[in-house]
């Protein structure tokens, strides 16, 4: 694994477009015959999903805010859900190799938490005014000192989001090739049966749970930059 946050590399940079066209995929099959009366599958299933997430971002942020979180929380937790999973794949016909999350690498989680920063401090702008933005960075708590604690305070936020994302989705994937390269013979076998279906499973919820982390606390931060409160 490479953990250059500037080298480029093809291995996150493929998976990653071709988990972007998944979810875009998903998307068009959904409301591609989207009807008043009873719905298919995919749009039943993209109609649950939109109210899940209306109701989770409709508890933590303001209400002018909410609709254009809904989307984007929604749309960020399809991506994350397929980047992470791609790395439990298996190359089909080469043997052991299997395909790498992008998420597995630290540029990606990193490039997504510095654009997550970008949008949490466009809330903080739309919502406030640039004018109560910036009364909030300086002046909150405490005139002046705000400046060094909310510093402080918004540069862990994308660093936390990344290193979090990344140290569960690449730990998984390591533990996963481990049980792909056991001994031969039926020791072997078993080992990779039942350890491996165990720590698939296991690595298929943790990729969900890290996905929906990343989400519920992106949709957390860019409500706390939009409340007037803050």
């Amino acid at each position: 694994m490479n953990f250059s946050l500037t080298a480029f590399q093809w291995p996150p940079f493929m998976t990653g477009l071709i988990s972007m066209a998944v979810v875009l995929a998903f998307g068009l099959l959904a409301v591609r015959r989207v009807t008043a009366g009873v719905p298919s599958g995919m749009q039943s299933l993209m109609e649950t999903m939109v109210e899940t997430f209306q109701d989770l971002v409709g508890q933590m942020a303001p209400p002018a805010l909410a609709p254009d979180l809904t989307l984007l929380s929604l749309t960020l937790f399809l991506l994350l859900v397929v980047a992470n999973l791609i790395g439990l794949l298996p190359l089909p016909g080469i043997g052991t190799r299997w395909l790498h999350s992008p998420t597995a690498f630290l540029s990606i989680p990193a490039g997504l938490a510095v654009a997550m920063f970008i949008l949490i401090q466009w809330a903080g702008i739309k919502y406030k005014g640039f004018g109560g933005w910036v009364y909030g960075w300086v002046m909150k708590p405490f005139p002046v000192v705000g400046l060094v604690v909310n510093a402080l305070e918004q540069l862990v936020m994308p660093v936390s989001l990344a290193f979090r994302l990344f140290g569960n989705i690449l730990a998984g994937e390591l533990v996963l090739r481990m049980t792909t390269h056991a001994p031969q013979g039926i020791a072997g076998v078993l080992t990779v049966i039942g350890v491996g279906t165990l720590w698939l499973v296991f690595s298929l919820v943790i990729s969900m749970i890290q996905a929906l982390i990343f989400t519920i606390l992106t949709v957390a931060y860019m409500s706390i930059q939009a409340s007037s409160e803050h």
